[in-house]
């Protein structure tokens, strides 16, 4: 019997390619080096794949999980210098739908002083923090493995500072798209002696920094951190300098590349003093809808998740859910130390971490929140005692995208 080859047409083979899982096409990347090229390198085939992904509700939506090592010093005298301890390199892994975990490894000199901060359709931005400087920024996709170093920002402040078990900004950033340019900015705000403190921000089709004078005469105070991506704006929720105002939204539209506000839900203070005690920090939803959580400084166990369903509209603003830390179950209440919510998906499937631990929670109609799933961040040196670790957790999309030098 006769092998018959069928030889398509290449538009009709990169429609089908199209179709295929990222994991899939990067094991095709074997066939030949034209299909090594398109897969890895053509940024229009990564454009198409993420669009058509992105229409039909394909895409494989990751945990990056990044653990950060530190050796207790023995030594007294590096002991009083170095707060007792000696970073190591971290470790970059994928957390997959049945817990399974790939290792990453990124092509940067000094590995040890990478911080992962942020993600937008599949890129992340690193950068390296040495001694409370925030340097080297890059762009990473960890699917394909391309990187691209960005040129060195002009702002000199401390922009990152190791706080106890976890890096603390000083600095508010985002990262986001903007779909009418095709073009990924970043935007930091760096705090300033006076009331105006500048806005850097970084185009990377155009491959220049520019810095914007924030158009407020009584800038709001700052806490720092990395802010929410939503209808192509970054989002920080701000306390203005009277502390016994409203706080508010203060959105960068990336596109306009300009500041506005976006209100909070009125009902979330029912008195005066509910102003100072609440405490609100905006959330990621990976369905791209803004959300908020809602949680009492004095009684920090329970929480509201708030979803702004129409962008812009304050009368669009619903509640998902309500919580009681203590009515979860115990594998989770039972811990101690703070808990914070990484993001939430389409379908309600919160995912909460607390202590050395991830947890997924699943809300089905009205009832009460559902463990689904559960794990534990591995002690990256267990058979050392001296030891520690604490991680990093974010959410991104498996893609093919890429960000030309």
């Amino acid at each position: 019997m006769s092998s018959c080859v069928v030889d398509l047409p290449e538009d009709i083979i990169l429609k089908i390619l199209c179709r295929l899982p990222v994991k899939s096409l990067i094991r095709f990347t074997c066939v030949s080096k034209r299909w090594r090229s398109m897969i890895i390198s053509d940024p229009q085939f990564g454009k198409s794949h993420h669009q058509l992904a992105s229409q039909q509700r394909t895409l494989r939506r990751e945990v990056l999980l990044t653990t950060y090592p530190k050796l207790r010093d023995p030594g007294p005298i590096s002991l009083a210098r170095s707060g007792g301890f000696f970073k190591l390199p971290p470790r970059f892994q994928s957390l997959e739908d049945n817990f399974s975990v790939k290792n990453f490894t990124i092509p940067c000199e000094k590995s040890e002083d990478i911080i992962v901060m942020a993600s937008c359709n599949g890129l992340v931005l690193v950068g390296e923090s040495n001694r409370g400087y925030l340097r080297n920024l890059s762009i990473w996709n960890p699917s394909t493995g391309c990187f691209r170093n960005l040129p060195r920002p002009s702002f000199p402040e401390r922009s990152v500072q190791s706080a106890g078990n976890e890096y603390k900004f000083s600095v508010n950033y985002g990262f986001g798209h903007v779909s009418a340019s095709d073009d990924y900015k970043l935007v930091f705000i760096i705090p300033a002696l006076g009331d105006l403190p500048e806005v850097h921000v970084f185009s990377m089709r155009a491959n220049i920094w520019k810095v914007i004078t924030a158009p407020y005469s009584s800038w709001p105070r700052w806490r720092g951190g990395q802010g929410t991506l939503s209808n192509e704006a970054i989002h920080w929720v701000i306390r203005h300098k009277n502390e016994s105002s409203d706080p508010v939204i203060y959105a960068f539209d990336l596109a306009e590349e300009g500041f506005r506000q976006v209100p909070l839900p009125l009902v979330l203070w029912q008195d005066e003093d509910d102003k100072t005690s609440t405490e609100i920090t905006t959330l990621v939803h990976l369905g791209g809808s803004l959300c908020i959580l809602s949680r009492k400084h004095y009684y920090p166990v329970k929480g509201e998740v708030w979803a702004m369903t129409e962008y812009g509209v304050p009368e669009s603003w619903v509640k998902l859910f309500q919580f009681d830390v203590r009515d979860l179950p115990d594998v989770f209440s039972r811990l101690y130390g703070p808990w914070d919510i990484c993001f939430i998906t389409e379908s309600n499937i919160i995912m909460l971490r607390r202590d050395n631990e991830l947890f997924w929670f699943e809300r089905r109609n009205e009832e009460k929140l559902i463990c689904s799933g559960q794990y534990r961040i591995e002690e990256v040196q267990p058979e050392v005692p001296e030891c520690s670790c604490y991680f990093h957790a974010i959410g991104y999309d498996e893609t093919l995208v890429s960000v030309a030098e």
